[in-house]
């Protein structure tokens, strides 16, 4: 999962020129070349071992945006962090503001149950022409409660979607009311941006989005396995997909 998701972040850095990428001594930065947290993204590549490594890590972390007048988030599958070191995080990343968005798990399936129930009829558009880039940053925005423009700032170039990565919008009626993208690598589908409108919620309406993207992607690529990250309210939703969880995911936001 994690070197799935590490190729995923990547994609964040073909938007704009002045966009980076550095991997050192265990740590990936993708910069994005916008100022917010969203689209800067570190993830640990290898374990630590002390309290002391984790703090230089991020002391280089910090420094290496703050160069850049950029703020950053974390992606911490809690794995390559010993449960003694887990206790002092907290108060390591207080020094830098960074707070918690989001906690939940890395699943991984190796293929879908059947459904349990009968899903809803949605019309699907891949994401490519400027209408539908418009509607999956409009999705995403609603679902995740997220100015406009920070979606348009990244996800409206067509830079992005020129890679391996695939966007899917589900349309019911004239009305985009769903997101999902896959990206496959490393010999699996990873599912990213799961987003579904709030007033359509808990209708199937994600359930069926992902499915379709992922049969959709396995039948171009031939991939079955599939790994995301889920947040804790829509774990159960996919264990009943056939997904288990391999890991936790902590995701911080660095605040100034």
């Amino acid at each position: 999962m994690l070197a799935n998701l590490l190729d995923t972040m990547r994609t964040f850095a073909g938007v704009r020129s002045g966009a980076q990428v550095w991997e050192d001594d265990g740590i990936l930065c993708i910069y994005s070349g916008f100022p917010g947290a969203v689209f800067n993204s570190v993830l640990l590549t290898k374990p630590v071992h002390t309290e002391e490594e984790l703090k230089l890590k991020f002391d280089y972390v910090d420094a290496m945006y703050r160069q850049r007048r950029a703020r950053w988030s974390l992606w911490l599958a809690d794995y390559l962090v010993p449960g003694k070191i887990l206790l002092w995080l907290k108060p390591i990343l207080d020094r830098y503001g960074a707070t918690v968005v989001s906690r939940g798990s890395g699943l991984f399936a190796e293929k879908l149950l059947p459904a349990r129930k009968t899903l809803p009829t949605l019309e699907f558009l891949p994401v490519g022409i400027p209408a539908t880039r418009f509607d999956f940053c409009h999705v995403m925005s609603a679902a995740f409660r997220t100015p406009l423009a920070t979606f348009l700032d990244v996800y409206h170039n067509t830079e992005y979607w020129s890679g391996e990565i695939r966007g899917f919008l589900a349309y019911s009626g004239n009305r985009a009311v769903a997101t999902t993208c896959i990206m496959p690598s490393r010999g699996v589908l990873g599912v990213y941006g799961v987003a579904v409108l709030p007033d359509v919620q808990r209708k199937g309406i994600g359930e069926r989005i992902v499915r379709h993207a992922l049969e959709e992607m396995s039948g171009k690529t031939g991939l079955t396995s599939a790994v995301l990250q889920s947040s804790e309210i829509a774990e159960n939703l996919y264990r009943r997909m056939g997904f288990r969880r391999i890991t936790s995911v902590t995701i911080y936001n660095e605040a100034r």
